[in-house]
């Protein structure tokens, strides 16, 4: 469904037009329609484009009415024109704007209240990123929730075909509390409420061994455990259908798609996890991480285990900096071969160390409870 129109030689999207607004495709030169936001059963569907004509290239395009038409909108227009519409569809009330500015800096989409409410203040800025990671986050951030505007930052993996998940909105309500060491003058009860409170205690539970075994595993893979190594990608141990433990890698690639690859492996290799996951902690994100100028000018090596896996298939992970002199992050790779070789790369964030470490354990206790 395209979102990228042309009307009267400029480009438009979706939201920018009024309903029985004729425009054109910038691919195919035919004419589309606009069709409304609406939900189809349980699943939202943004306003966007319909060719009147099937799209060039012939069909129907499974019901879409865009046949084969090559005219995709450019990702980052068609993201836009989802927020936008979501915005519109939860919050009629309130005013809407494609890249209005905001005293000095311009969102993509800005959502703006009658009157400031609870818990998103004066309204809501979005940022829709894609393939631009030269903003300077924090500094946006903080400019929009100085002015007590909630923030959307959204990136490619939050949007499906035709929604978006908006649950991460960062809401200004919290951040416009006063400060707890400031409360002069505030009511004793005020100050009490507002004082340290005692730490959380984090207390360590096992799987219990009768509710592992009350599971009905026939026919069926069961995850055990999964931990997050990024926002959406995580690491996972499963048990198979015929018996044995998995470790797999798993990430969403944006628009409702996802991927993962899984290798078996045997108790040895949990000190092998837990070792990578030390190694990933020091070399990747701690003191012993490499400057740019001791790495390779390519994918710099960190970390590599090899796990014992099964006889027929070899399986390892390594850590690694694919550009070391930018600001790429670090990408952990799963690997296996048997005839051919299958790899899945996830960039990561600094606490996968410590959530693999976590798994290494579950996964030691998963063997023990199969001993017993």
């Amino acid at each position: 469904m395209p979102y990228l129109g042309l009307f009267k030689g400029d480009e438009v999207l979706p939201p920018q037009v009024p309903d029985g607004t004729t425009v054109e495709c910038p691919a195919c030169g035919e004419g589309m329609s606009v069709v409304r936001s609406h939900n189809r059963g349980s699943a939202f569907v943004s306003r966007h484009f319909s060719h009147k004509g099937g799209g060039k290239g012939g069909g129907s395009g499974a019901g879409s009415g865009d046949g084969d038409c090559p005219g995709e909108s450019e990702i980052h227009h068609k993201m836009k024109a989802i927020a936008y519409a979501r915005l519109e569809n939860e919050h009629p009330e309130a005013t809407i704007e494609l890249e209005s500015n905001l005293k000095g800096r311009i969102p993509d989409v800005l959502l703006e209240f009658p009157e400031p409410c609870d818990p998103y203040g004066k309204g809501i800025a979005v940022e829709a990123q894609y393939r631009n990671k030269g903003k300077d986050k924090e500094a946006v951030v903080e400019h929009y929730l100085d002015l007590e505007y909630s923030v959307a930052w959204l990136e490619e993996d939050d949007f499906t075909t035709h929604d978006v998940d908006l649950s991460s909105i960062l809401s200004v309500w919290p951040y416009a509390l006063p400060d707890r060491y400031g409360t002069e003058g505030y009511p004793d009860v005020t100050r009490w409420l507002r004082q340290e409170k005692s730490p959380t205690v984090e207390v360590e539970v096992p799987i219990p061994a009768d509710y592992w075994m009350s599971f009905d595993k026939a026919g069926e893979w069961v995850t055990i455990a999964e931990k997050n190594i990024k926002r959406r990608g995580s690491a996972r141990i499963s048990r198979t259908p015929d018996g044995h433990l998995t470790f797999s890698l798993g990430k969403a690639k944006g628009w409702g798609k996802s991927e993962s690859l899984s290798v078996q492996v045997v108790p040895n290799d949990v000190v092998k996890l837990r070792s990578f996951a030390d190694e990933l902690e020091r070399k990747a994100f701690g003191e012993d991480r490499p400057s740019p100028e001791e790495c390779d000018p390519e994918w710099h090596e960190l970390s590599k285990k090899w796990f014992s896996g099964s006889p027929t298939v070899t399986a390892w992970t390594t850590a690694a900096l694919p550009d070391p002199h930018g600001d790429s992050g670090v990408v952990v790779t799963l690997w296996k071969k048997k005839e051919e070789t299958e790899y899945l790369p996830v960039g990561i964030q600094p606490y996968a160390a410590d959530n693999l470490r976590d798994l290494a354990d579950l996964l030691e206790r998963a063997f023990e409870i199969e001993r017993n």
